[in-house]
């Protein structure tokens, strides 16, 4: 098996676990955990459809990599403005 196809069996892997934990409500849509899971889980996968030249799941792979990031971007800016606003209570 060449290290391309573990990459990406792993990445598959990584992103269906992602979806069950969210579907088995193990995880939220706001748990960086899931985030993280589709981040590395979409990267893997991009890097495997690269090797193997499979563009249009490339773009699908990378648009998800940025979903997540948007994803860990919006829960982590959400976190900043519960934490304000707890210390702004009197």
């Amino acid at each position: 098996m060449v290290m391309a196809d573990i990459v990406g069996w792993l990445g598959a892997f990584l992103l269906l676990l992602a979806y069950f934990l969210l579907v088995h409500k193990n995880l939220t849509s706001m748990s960086k955990m899931y985030q993280w899971l589709n981040i590395i889980g979409a990267l893997l996968l991009a890097i495997n459809n690269i090797y193997l030249s499979a563009y249009p799941s490339f773009v699908t792979n990378a648009i998800w990599f940025l979903i997540g990031l948007y994803g860990i971007f919006h829960i982590v800016k959400h976190n900043r403005k519960k934490s304000k606003a707890k210390r702004n209570v009197p």
